[in-house]
């Protein structure tokens, strides 16, 4: 008896039924985002577990000016490798065999991935000689040691070794930094004490932001409609094919938190606040100059419109982030302030129309990549919903939607068209509110959702593995 009265009275321990109210207590947008950003979170770590065990060595057979190049990477050490993948005048491909071993297609020899040379099989002694393209071409750290841990590893990919070169060294020091905004870099450089780490910094400040940005969304969509719908695109956003680019060391996290706080400062007609968090944007990413839009429209159903003193402060906010920006690129070696044309990248500003005609051209022309015809499709799909949605969603979020659109599609990158334009899509998220609209019918929210998950799963193993 005496123990179980301690027990029920001791302070240290805490009853079931007070975690139960606890968390029915909380409010709905934070529930939902607690338990969409867990389990995403938990499905993304046992996949990337998964391609780890399955097959942690990338393996690529691709041609570089005319030089037949083997490129390999070990997913769990990090470890980079490019060969010259011809023996005797042939030009061999090769496929993952093993943790750190490959197979040539031709003779089906093992070859060791790390020194490039044949241990069983038909060519047993031969070896590849290195390739003229260097390992740091293909798989792009830009001067920034691979963190050690290959299951945290595999999210330091592409885009995350720009901003955390710019949070270590600032601008200037790889060529064609300045193209990143300053704001992620710097909230990185800011919290690297507290973790020892830009890159760990970065992965909490990419997820701390997710969790707040999924919140934010669900009290979006439920203000649209009602609790089903809001949780069901909620869900969508989650499964989207890009929503990985979430959990890395990517900016879109922190640019969706901005966008969403202006928007809804807007809509309250708290202009100060609307303007600061619109600066935060375009600090982030360029595309927060489609902020100022709504703003904009908005303004002019604030009487008196565009006359009182809050209006021009709050305008010349975003507007100075732009003049910031603007101003670190002029202090870098670039030939245009303004990127009309990125000779190196072979990129060019041009009319949205003339981009989108480009890509039209490049797929009819039989000559695309997969991910040509998926940027494609992802451009299209958002244009539909951004006309099937119009009377459905307030008029200051289709102009978020419209002008991002154009601002995004008026870059066209000639070797890659609609460059990747399924990742930017994940910043409408108006659209997928439509879309679930749109998928009522059960059959069509199946087709949906399996295509989601599956060109997901797909894309997230593809980013893992370079």
């Amino acid at each position: 008896m005496t123990m179980t009265l301690q027990a029920a009275t001791d302070p240290m321990r805490i009853h079931p039924n007070r975690l139960i109210h606890f968390w029915r207590t909380r409010p709905e947008p934070w529930r939902v985002a607690i338990v969409g950003f867990l389990i995403a979170r938990l499905l993304y770590g046992l996949w990337s577990a998964i391609i780890l065990s399955i097959q942690p060595l990338a393996v690529q057979n691709i041609v570089i000016s005319g030089e037949p190049v083997l490129a390999v990477f070990n997913l769990n050490t990090s470890q980079a490798n490019t060969y010259l993948r011809e023996i005797n005048g042939q030009a061999l491909a090769f496929r993952p065999w093993g943790e750190n071993t490959m197979a040539d297609l031709q003779t089906g020899s093992i070859w060791n991935a790390s020194t490039g040379t044949a241990v069983e099989g038909h060519y047993t002694g031969s070896m590849l000689l290195p390739s003229s393209t260097s390992p740091s071409r293909l798989f792009p750290y830009h001067q920034r040691a691979p963190y050690p841990a290959g299951w945290l590893a595999i999210w330091q990919r592409f885009d995350a070794n720009w901003y955390l070169s710019i949070a270590e060294d600032n601008y200037g020091r790889i060529g064609g930094d300045v193209h990143f905004p300053p704001l992620f870099p710097a909230l990185i450089r800011l919290l690297r004490p507290l973790f020892g780490s830009t890159f760990l910094a970065g992965l909490f400040i990419a997820h701390l932001a997710t969790l707040y940005a999924i919140k934010l969304l669900y009290e979006v969509y439920r203000n649209w409609g009602d609790a089903l719908t809001a949780r069901r695109t909620t869900a969508l956003f989650l499964l989207y094919p890009t929503s990985f680019f979430l959990f890395s060391v990517y900016s879109e996290s922190l640019f969706l938190v901005a966008v969403l706080l202006s928007l809804r400062c807007m809509t309250m007609h708290d202009w100060p606040w609307a303007g600061f968090w619109a600066f935060c944007a375009f600090l982030t990413r360029l595309q927060g100059a489609a902020l100022v839009i709504p703003m904009l429209y908005l303004m002019w159903s604030d009487q008196p419109s565009l006359r009182r003193p809050v209006h021009w402060f709050s305008l010349a906010l975003p507007v100075t982030g732009g003049l910031l920006y603007l101003f670190l690129r002029s202090t870098q070696a670039t030939n245009d302030i303004i990127p009309l044309v990125e000779a190196n990248l072979h990129a060019r500003l041009v009319p949205p129309w003339e981009n989108y005609w480009y890509a039209v051209q490049t797929l009819l022309s039989g000559e695309f990549a997969f991910v040509d015809l998926l940027n494609w499709i992802v451009v299209t799909l958002f244009i539909m919903l951004l006309a099937y949605g119009w009377h459905r969603i307030p008029l200051a979020y289709n102009l978020y939607t419209t002008f991002s659109l154009i601002f995004v599609l008026m870059r066209m990158v000639e070797t890659q068209p609609l460059v990747s334009m399924s990742r930017y899509s994940l910043t409408l998220f108006p659209a997928f509110f439509v879309l679930s609209q749109a998928s009522d019918n059960p059959w069509a929210r199946r087709l949906i959702t399996y295509a989601f998950i599956s060109l997901n799963l797909y894309l997230s193993a593809q980013f893992f593995s370079w």
